[in-house]
């Protein structure tokens, strides 16, 4: 395998497993920072918890109060348009009476305070100005307690579809106080295939003791016209009329600076019903913003008095729950609530991912450039140490020419096996040099007559060492030094 190819099989194993490892620190730092965010909505939790003790007419609240939505938008009271168009979503919202006899939503702003009536009724009967008592046609009752503590009474009623009339009534309902029509009061009376409905509109300033029931009474026979059936709002043989549960606008306001955009806080009493929201958005969040109550698996154990903190998957969003009981002498009286989606941290993730990505590829991009060109550098050097330690000799053996390689002056590897080639063939030049020059100095040497005569008196020297010639060897080397 060529060096080129081990580089690149290194490098791609390398820059593969850089964003691999990335994504898995940015998981592990994911659940690092949704943990962090968990204790931090539940020390809120526990702050608000604490603060909200003293709010004592958030949780001293019968469980048969009339729940009363907050109002964003305007309301049009005509009778005509849908309950989803006109009244902005609020479907599944209504609250049955008795034997779901009728339905009724609540909503107020600053000046008014908004009903929306369903009621089912096979048989209408509209009042007939021949009959003088005024609860001899179908109609509705409304009873509240005015500030100054007394309890009035006006029943809504119409001779047809289009504006109901109001008038203050006594104690027996079949008669009017003054005779005059109630102005302040606003009502649309509307046919439906199921019967009836009736949106009205009266001054909140009304209800500052935030107590009313409303009943829906039908009478029987065209001519006979007597009350037949009374549902109502209040609990059977009680004479107390039902609490108005508003949320709170001071809490609201008191803790509108401890939640983010993404985040909501949500207060609910012991019945499960959403005294407050702080933050969140109508469409954004559905924990508390849009509903009376919240779901009685989510608040089981916080309602027990046990400390909460929970993760709800919404598709690809993760919801963070974190509650806290509230508690008034040692009794769990209510609970808050601290919501928060994981989006910011998923857009931080993200962001980052998108970063750690870039950041790879570049990385990746300059990295296999720079061992694209290193690798060929090299691989040119190699081959060019190869043709040049090649081209020294030729194909019988001899040098022919001088040993200059270029990367001689190079301080890495390569030169160094650079210099340690041309010492190498340097040493074998020079005994090749002393292999082709040993045939002329050997001719020399044996043509040459004294060269001749003492190779001979050495040969002589080497075999004089029988008897008779040991008279003469002292001749021999005296001999053979002369020649020297």
């Amino acid at each position: 395998m060529k060096l080129r190819t081990r580089l690149f099989i290194f490098s791609s194993v390398f820059l593969i497993a850089l964003p691999v490892l990335g994504y898995y620190f940015i998981g592990e730092i994911q659940q690092s920072l949704l943990q962090g965010q968990e204790k931090t909505q539940s020390m809120t939790a526990s702050t608000i918890a604490t603060v909200v003790r003293g709010y004592t007419d958030l949780f001293d609240t019968d469980e048969d109060a009339l729940y009363v939505y907050p109002l964003r938008l305007n309301v049009d009271i005509d009778g005509y348009s849908t309950l989803g168009e006109d009244w902005h979503g609020f479907e599944g919202r209504l609250s049955s009476a008795e034997n779901d006899a009728f339905s009724l939503l609540l909503l107020d702003d600053a000046q008014f305070l908004y009903a929306y009536i369903r009621v089912e009724d096979d048989d209408i009967i509209y009042r007939n100005p021949r009959y003088v008592p005024l609860d001899s046609s179908d109609h509705i009752r409304l009873e509240y307690i005015d500030p100054e503590g007394h309890v009035q009474r006006l029943v809504l009623l119409a001779e047809g579809q289009g504006n109901v009339s109001v008038y203050e009534v006594n104690d027996d309902w079949q008669s009017w106080k003054n005779g005059h029509h109630v102005n302040a009061v606003y009502g649309v009376w509307h046919e439906t295939d199921a019967g009836y409905d009736v949106e009205l509109r009266l001054p909140i300033k009304w209800l500052q003791r935030r107590r009313m029931s409303i009943s829906v009474v039908s009478v029987f026979g065209e001519n006979e016209r007597y009350p037949d059936t009374i549902v109502s709002t209040r609990k059977l043989k009680s004479d107390t009329l039902n609490p108005l549960l508003f949320r709170s606008r001071e809490i609201n306001t008191r803790f509108e600076n401890f939640t983010e955009a993404s985040s909501q806080i949500c207060i609910i009493d012991k019945y499960r019903r959403v005294r407050a929201v702080i933050g969140g958005d109508e469409k954004g969040s559905s924990l508390c913003q849009s509903t009376d109550k919240v779901s009685d698996d989510l608040v089981e154990k916080v309602l027990s008095g046990k400390i909460e903190t929970r993760r709800i998957v919404k598709g690809e969003k993760t919801l963070i729950i974190a509650a806290h009981p509230v508690f008034k002498d040692n009794r769990v009286v209510g609970a808050v609530l601290v919501s928060d989606s994981d989006s910011q941290i998923l857009s931080q993730q993200r962001d980052t991912l998108l970063a750690v990505l870039f950041a790879s590829l570049t990385l990746a991009l300059l990295v296999f450039v720079s061992l694209l060109a290193f690798s060929s550098w090299l691989t040119f050097r190699i081959n060019r140490l190869n043709v040049q330690t090649s081209a020294l000799i030729d194909d019988s053996g001899r040098f022919i020419s001088n040993i200059d390689l270029s990367d001689n002056r190079h301080r890495d590897e390569l030169g160094e096996l650079s210099r340690g080639f041309s010492v190498l063939l340097d040493k074998l030049n020079n005994y090749t040099r002393f292999l082709e020059s040993m045939p002329g100095m050997l001719r020399h040497e044996i043509l040459n007559p004294v060269n001749t005569l003492s190779l001979s008196l050495q040969h002589l020297q080497d075999q004089g060492a029988s008897d008779r010639m040991s008279d003469s060897t002292g001749s021999i080397d005296i001999a053979d030094n002369a020649i020297l």
